[in-house]
């Protein structure tokens, strides 16, 4: 196979880029969207605080309670981005269903949110560059961490997505070998935990985050979406790629580690719910507005 013909050879010249990082993405303070969405986790750690207190819990509490709950309105939104970098409104809503969630069914686990995120840029590459050093290290460190908690599907899963990664096309060669990395972490990982059950109101949320979020799959063939740093039109497949991916993480690590994990990822459903629905109101706008022209 030549050099104009292997799918890695993009992949290797970038080795001579700068910095450590590549996964990292800026916050545009000047988009609207952005600006109500960091107005509205101020918002939130406020109200969330002022609630807890309310309702009698001690100050330590109460700020705990209210930082985490504005967490995971900010990382719903922020999973939102690389579900559905062309419809940035569907992560508010997703943002104002976390919030509900932690209000009834508790917070959600900053460490996983921040894992799910990483996960999916490294997949979809919005930030416009592959995944560097650093990153690697914070993914497998993560998985470490949460193996090492008893949840060891973190790294097998970790794994599995950089293997996925290096064979999309334009895919970093060395992925392979951070995969095998990451599968031998899960040695470490505490496999000695009984197994846990699942409530059925996480179940529904599952199953209505499938339904309404299984169209984006068909929508992501037409994204316009531009990556951060080479401002190049993203991959149509790495975006379906990371949804896909999105589902199977959503899915499994609930059936496998029950309830604590599901309360967990339960800011990265909403995010789910929340671009699906945008996209649903968006389609049944244009609907009306098609039919109104006839």
């Amino acid at each position: 196979m030549g050099k104009k013909d292997n799918k890695y050879s993009n992949a290797a010249t970038s080795l001579s880029e700068g910095g450590i990082f590549g996964l990292g993405r800026p916050i545009d303070f000047t988009d609207g969207i952005t600006r109500i969405a960091l107005i509205c986790t101020i918002l939130t750690s406020v109200a969330a605080t002022f609630w807890k207190t309310m309702g009698g819990a001690d100050t330590e509490t109460a700020m705990y309670f209210g930082l985490n709950t504005a967490a995971a309105f900010f990382f719903s939104w922020l999973i939102a981005q690389e579900l559905d970098p062309d419809r940035k409104l569907g992560g508010i809503i997703g943002g104002g269903l976390s919030i509900v969630a932690a209000l009834t069914l508790g917070e959600g686990n900053v460490l996983v949110l921040l894992w799910l995120l990483f996960i999916l840029r490294m997949l979809n590459r919005t930030s416009g560059s592959r995944h560097k050093i650093g990153d690697n290290v914070f993914l497998i460190f993560i998985a470490y961490w949460l193996g090492k908690d008893g949840y060891w599907l973190y790294p097998v899963l970790t794994g599995t997505a950089y293997i996925i990664e290096s064979q999309i096309r334009g895919g970093y060669y060395r992925s392979l070998y951070l995969g095998g990395l990451a599968f031998a972490v899960t040695a470490m990982a505490d496999t000695s935990m009984k197994a846990h059950s699942l409530s059925m109101i996480y179940v529904y949320l599952m199953a209505l985050c499938f339904i309404l979020f299984l169209p984006e799959i068909r929508m992501a063939a037409v994204t316009e979406a531009k990556g951060d740093i080479d401002g190049k039109r993203i991959s149509p497949q790495r975006l379906q790629v990371a949804q896909g991916a999105f589902l199977m993480i959503g899915f499994s690590v609930p059936w496998v580690h029950g309830d604590a994990q599901a309360a967990a990822l339960t800011p990265a459903w909403m995010a789910g719910i929340g671009v699906g629905v945008f996209l649903l109101v968006d389609a049944i706008q244009k609907a009306m507005f098609e039919k109104n022209k006839q």
